[in-house]
């Protein structure tokens, strides 16, 4: 019998689905990609990208959260290709994020949870 944990069970952080535009670019680079997230969460966010992003590599995304742009420096935590299609769905972990940012990210967290 199996007695790791599920992916559920080693979140840190609950995650909402929630589908929003972003924008990334790999760091160093300041070459901006635009998507969409998947969910989102106090530590990180998941999102679907055209190309592989490397697991550990550093990222600067820029979340926009309706009444205003949260900017953080995440790491890619994993990588998937989406079945037969040319997308990606990836992982971040947020490593440098502001106490603003933070408070604003939980407020909206909360805010889509009541609804």
């Amino acid at each position: 019998m199996w007695a790791g944990n599920s992916m559920e069970e080693r979140r840190q952080h609950q995650r909402v689905d929630i589908s929003f535009p972003l924008e990334y670019s790999l760091l160093p680079s300041s070459k901006y990609f635009y998507t969409v997230s998947k969910d989102l969460s106090m530590g990180g966010l998941r999102i679907i990208v055209d190309k592989f992003l490397a697991k550990n590599n550093m990222v600067k995304v820029g979340i926009n959260l309706i009444d205003r742009l949260v900017n953080v420096k995440a790491r890619v935590a994993w990588c998937n290709q989406q079945g037969n299609t040319d997308r990606f769905m990836a992982g971040l972990e947020f490593l440098e994020i502001n106490k603003d940012d933070q408070r604003t990210i939980d407020k909206f967290l909360t805010r889509f949870a009541e609804a």
